[in-house]
């Protein structure tokens, strides 16, 4: 579900930038929204790693 909100968001970017030009505040502020939601899901996915990496060390 949050990688369709990170492809409608980057669509949205780019739509924005064939219309208004890529240095537009438009723009730069939904590259910016873009960019949170991409660090969100970094962050998650970091998360998740840790988690299942302390999960193997335990088990063993």
């Amino acid at each position: 579900m949050f990688h369709i909100l990170i492809e409608e968001k980057r669509q949205q970017m780019i739509e924005l930038a064939l219309v208004y030009g890529f240095t537009a505040k438009e723009t730069v502020k939904c590259s910016q929204e873009l960019d949170e939601l991409l660090n969100i899901q970094l962050k998650a996915t970091l998360v998740t790693q840790q988690d299942q990496s302390e999960k193997i060390l335990l088990s063993h």
